[in-house]
């Protein structure tokens, strides 16, 4: 292939077949390596160039692992939903695993979100997270919930073993949080705290208008924390929405919590 820009890719399938090819440069071969998708055309199309050390994964071998993985996990899991950009995938479950959180009237459970991509822009990973069951809302929090990743290089080698220890740790992590959510429930929300959110968040100005629509009833961070997180689960686009679910989840469940904790 020779080098050429990058270009908007149109692939339904997350799962669509990838090569790798080689890099020619004014007709010369170069050591780097083309990351290439068939595209809904039947065409090949470059996602982007990497150095001569990068390990393709494709998200086939990605689907098969973690199915693999899950089947052999004590804890039951339940597909939730996908985000696909072309060059990034992540698919979110839902476990079994849940924990009453009684001072909010409310049950958390443990979730998972499965992520690769073809452009660099992340690894393979296997992301731990939780799920708001009243509202099916995602609290994705990277300082709160550990992740398991396989670089995409060449030495590197999968275990299914670690990541079902992975897998398992996250039963703890759901449990730590409820005593977080506790103290944003004691926290009121008040105009100022939504200003301070709004500020020092960096959420898009045009998601404040539809989060304002969701506060009627409400009187706590917490509830605060449930309205954007609604927004931006149910209606956040491509991998910046998931970036901004975890920006948010960390700014509550942390940043906020040891503020008033």
């Amino acid at each position: 292939m020779e080098q050429k820009e990058r270009s908007r890719v149109t692939v339904t399938s997350p799962l669509a077949e990838v090569r790798a090819a080689r890099v020619r440069v004014n007709g010369a071969n170069v050591t780097h390596k083309g990351i290439e998708i068939l595209n809904d055309e039947g065409e090949w199309d470059c996602i982007n160039i990497h150095s001569a050390n990068y390990n393709l994964i494709s998200n086939t071998q990605v689907a098969e692992a973690t199915e693999k993985i899950l089947s052999e996990s004590v804890i039951r899991w339940t597909p939730e939903r996908e985000v696909w950009t072309g060059r990034y995938w992540a698919k979110m479950f839902r476990s079994d695993v849940a924990v009453d959180a009684p001072q909010v009237d409310d049950t958390l459970s443990l979730g998972l979100r499965v992520e690769n991509s073809y452009d660099g822009s992340c690894q393979f990973r296997m992301v731990l997270m939780g799920y708001v069951l009243s509202c099916t809302n995602g609290l994705v929090s990277p300082k709160m919930f550990s992740s398991y990743t396989l670089r995409h290089t060449i030495s590197n080698e999968f275990s299914i073993a670690a990541a079902l220890i992975h897998l398992e740790s996250g039963i703890n992590q759901v449990k730590n949080l409820v005593p977080r959510v506790n103290v944003l429930n004691d926290i009121p929300l008040t105009i100022d705290l939504l200003a301070r959110v709004a500020n020092e968040t960096g959420l898009p100005n045009g998601e404040w208008g539809h989060i304002t629509k969701l506060l009627g009833g409400t009187h706590s961070a917490w509830d605060l924390m449930q309205a954007i997180t609604h927004r931006l689960s149910h209606h956040g686009r491509g991998r910046a929405g998931l970036q901004n679910e975890e920006r948010i989840g960390d700014y509550f469940m942390d940043h906020l919590y040891r503020e008033a904790a």
